[in-house]
């Protein structure tokens, strides 16, 4: 009986766990790390108010808040001074790494210093001005508490930590510090419900920045890769290559450019129907993606069943070989039908090679048209081949 409770606890917790990685962090965990630093980020200027604000209470506040409400100058002055000090420091401090979202970790740490000292110091007001017979209400400074944690701007993880601490502080503070008061527990609740409500609005601030997020990076997605085959897209196949060669003159390296085409592929869609069509396209691209053995290969879907392949750091002989292996591999695709039944289709591709040695400057236009041309080549030549030209800044050599 009490393992089968264990074992429903067990699939409870994990319930909750998978409804939060799905449902509330919504992004994937190698992307989880920039959107904390975009967060953090957009959180700069919030963070700022309430820096600058805590930098100029602290210091004004032991003789303003006796002068507007009347608080007894004693309470401050049986503060430690330590608090006073902490409080001022990490403010400081804080004000010089709010903006340094890049060092993540550090900044967390150093404005939860600054909050959890506020803290401290907002209690011990409490509990001073209560053992002289002043009456501060727990409303004020759990207000004040929960006002700086939410300009903080943190993530999940570490609000849960920070609020945690809050209500901890507050009800030891009440229970064990604070002069005997006959609606200590009633300040409690009411505490209690002004940090509960300011936790569940953090998370809903991260909640909907986090859906933006999503929506935002499955927008450029869709605006740089090809649904299909999650090829680059021709914008972006462009826009890479550009910054590549910037990158290979610089270095003076050699590159390749290739551009492929399924043959006869009409045929195909006609003969065996759209569906199949797709799945050719898919499985070729897929043979394309495997050449991309580094971050600085790029392979793109140019549209339809034209496809091209941008390779750095290949030269001319390196460039043939592997293209070479490709067609290959294309000409022994297995493929099957809707139905998972095999199907009797040879498939091969037809391809035109632009290859810069090392020193040479070349556009991005200068190897789209001479792969482009050779392509045309590889075509008008019987198709089901490699054709590919050495360029040489206005001079050529082709071969087929």
């Amino acid at each position: 009986m009490q393992l089968s409770k264990a074992w429903t606890g067990l699939d409870a917790w994990s319930g909750v766990r998978t409804w939060y990685r799905n449902h509330f962090l919504q992004i994937d965990p190698d992307q989880e790390t920039r959107f904390q630093r975009s967060f953090l980020h957009a959180g700069r200027g919030r963070r700022m108010v309430g820096i600058v604000l805590l930098i100029l209470i602290v210091p004004t506040a032991p003789w303003v808040v006796p002068a507007v409400f009347q608080v007894p100058r004693p309470a401050f002055e049986s503060i430690p001074s330590l608090l006073w000090w902490m409080t001022l420091g990490f403010s400081l401090l804080s004000l010089g790494v709010n903006w340094m979202t890049q060092l993540r970790l550090r900044l967390i740490a150093v404005i939860s210093a600054m909050n959890l000292s506020a803290i401290a110091y907002l209690m011990a007001l409490r509990v001073t001005a209560s053992h002289i017979g002043f009456d501060i209400p727990i409303t004020v400074p759990a207000t004040v508490i929960v006002g700086f944690g939410a300009l903080a701007g943190l993530t999940a993880r570490y609000n849960v930590v920070f609020y945690l601490l809050v209500t901890s502080s507050i009800i030891l503070a009440e229970l064990c510090l604070v002069a005997p008061q006959p609606s200590v527990m009633i300040d409690i609740f009411a505490a209690l419900m002004i940090c509960l409500v300011s936790f569940v609005g953090a998370l809903a601030v991260e909640h909907a920045a986090r859906s933006a997020w999503k929506d935002t990076s499955d927008l450029a997605y869709r605006a740089n890769y090809d649904d299909l085959t999650g090829m680059a897209s021709r914008a972006y196949f462009r826009e890479q290559v550009e910054a590549l060669l910037q990158v290979a003159r610089r270095e003076e390296r050699p590159v390749a450019l290739a551009i492929l085409d399924i043959d006869y592929f009409k045929s195909v869609n006609d003969q065996y129907g759209h569906v199949v069509g797709d799945e050719v396209i898919r499985s070729v691209g897929e043979e394309i993606r495997l050449l991309c053995r580094r971050s600085t290969d790029v392979a793109a879907r140019l549209g339809g069943e034209e496809y091209a392949l941008f390779l750095y750091g290949a030269d001319a002989s390196d460039a043939q070989r592997m293209l070479g292996e490709l067609l290959q591999r294309i000409r022994v695709l297995r493929l099957h039908d809707p139905a998972g039944q095999p199907i009797d289709l040879r498939v091969t591709t037809s391809c035109g090679m632009s290859s810069v040695p090392p020193g040479v400057t070349a556009t991005r236009n200068d190897l789209l048209l001479t792969a482009d041309r050779q392509l045309y080549i590889a075509k008008q030549s019987g198709r089901d081949r490699l054709c590919w030209e050495l360029f040489r800044g206005g001079a050529a050599e082709a071969d087929a």
